[in-house]
């Protein structure tokens, strides 16, 4: 039994493969997505292995038809149809059908979509005996089979099909106001590897590409070497943290709109770019024009180290899935070596998330990641109170390893921005109150007169 690519852009990470020979069912209610599923899977190893599309199917089609739906079909696929009704009716002779083709093109990966109405009308016992019948013909074909079927999740336990199948796969979806989440979930694998999936559900999306599916972030603890640090691109605010921010650990920025949060962010990530240190910004509200005109207007040119390859922007431009996102600044950060990452605007996130998101869990994944790739990271985070050194929300306060919180103070001569590090891990920083500006330059810091 050897490992095959699942064809999956996502999958392979999460099973390691598809055995072979082996029988995998594709299994969800109508409209998850199956059929798009198996055809992008033999689509995508088409050049390697010959690949079988058998549809079993109540209409004449052509494999034109499919072509027009599927535009990322493999133009070698060799398609077989059959009717749905007269397989029904004599699933046997559909059977022997169906071994014929496999045999007559000599197909290393077989797609049989669907397979749950051969045999349905049998008693229970002929219908094991049936089904039953099909896997041993699958094994001793010595392929990859894929299988489609209409099941509920409810379903899947008591179904004979997936009693007989060596791995089962479930699709499902979500409806939200104005999208579709879509879920994978792993029921039954060959693969020790697959294992570990088993209770996890992954997010998947859809797209004239074919399908992607989002694993989770790798992520593991970090063993920083403290005396390394790296600088955050302002001066007096890397003299209170000991010459900079500890390479790979995270800080937070938080802060009242206007206070300069955003402005933190590009410094920092201005500075790393300088560094020769790969940099990703990841943003909501303001698009990677905006912030780039901005940074510009501080005399740092963004512009140039994005043409160059040293900067990528994370921005989405429509609503995604947080599993997506996280996939985003993944792809971000590997393809460019990134070591920093700017996250501006925690408080922003669910505006552009669909479906629900536990905010916590969504920045306990991120860091974890980005300290296994041993980045260093500065967030920001809005907090209500203006003139006050408020902590951002508990529930992510407490993941990053420091916190920088900016307020206003009234004076006669107007409104003054004051900081204060309320936390660095691993560092004895300054505690005093700093006065600090934002001029044409960025930010200055200086001494505060009480």
């Amino acid at each position: 039994m050897t490992l095959r690519p699942t064809g999956i852009a996502g999958l392979d990470e999460i099973l390691g493969g598809f055995s072979k020979p082996s029988t995998i069912l594709i299994a969800g209610t109508a409209g998850v997505g199956k059929t798009m599923f198996v055809l992008d899977s033999i689509s995508s190893v088409a050049e390697d292995e010959s690949t079988l599309y058998i549809p079993i199917t109540t209409r004449q089609v052509r494999r034109a038809d499919f072509a027009d739906t599927f535009p990322f079909m493999h133009e070698s696929i060799a398609v077989h149809p059959i009717d749905r009704i007269s397989a029904e009716r004599d699933p046997l002779s559909a059977l022997i059908d169906i071994g014929n083709a496999v045999a007559s093109s000599g197909a290393d990966r077989v797609a049989i979509d669907p397979i749950t109405p051969l045999g349905s009308a049998f008693p229970e016992q002929e219908q094991h005996r049936f089904i039953g019948t099909l896997d041993s013909m699958a094994h001793e074909w010595g392929v990859i089979t894929l299988v489609t079927g209409e099941l509920t999740a409810s379903e899947i336990h008591t179904s004979v099909v997936s009693h007989f199948m060596d791995g089962v796969l479930y699709l499902s979806y979500e409806e939200s106001e104005k999208h579709v989440l879509r879920n994978l979930r792993i029921f039954k694998t060959p693969n020790i590897a697959g294992n570990q999936a088993l209770s996890n559900i992954y997010a998947f999306n859809i797209s004239a590409g074919g399908v992607r599916v989002f694993p989770y972030l790798k992520g593991g603890a970090a063993h920083p070497d403290l005396s390394v640090r790296v600088p955050t691109g302002i001066r007096e605010l890397d003299g209170m943290l000991e010459g900079g921010i500890p390479e790979t650990y995270s800080m937070m920025i938080a802060g009242s709109p206007g206070t300069g949060k955003t402005i933190f962010g590009l410094q920092f990530a201005n500075e790393s770019l300088e560094n020769d240190r790969p940099a990703v910004i990841v943003s909501f509200n303001e698009s990677p024009d905006q912030l780039i005109a901005e940074a510009m207007r501080l005399g740092w040119d963004l512009q140039g180290y994005a043409e160059n390859g040293m900067l990528r922007f994370v921005y989405p431009s429509e609503q995604v899935s947080s599993d997506e996102h996280l996939w985003q600044i993944r792809d971000a950060v590997e393809s460019i070596g990134a070591g920093s990452v700017v996250f501006d605007g925690i408080t922003d996130m669910k505006t552009v998330f669909c479906g629900s998101v536990n905010v916590r869990e969504y920045i306990y994944s991120l860091i974890r990641y980005l300290k296994y790739r041993k980045i260093t990271s500065l967030f920001t985070s809005e907090i209500e109170n203006v003139f006050s050194f408020g902590i951002p929300d508990a529930g992510t306060s407490f993941l990053v390893d420091g916190i920088v919180s900016l307020r206003y103070i009234k004076k006669e001569s107007g409104l003054r921005k004051l900081l204060m590090i309320l936390k660095m891990r691993g560092t004895d920083h300054d505690r005093r109150i700093k006065e600090y500006a934002i001029t044409n330059h960025g930010i200055n810091i200086m001494e505060w007169a009480d």
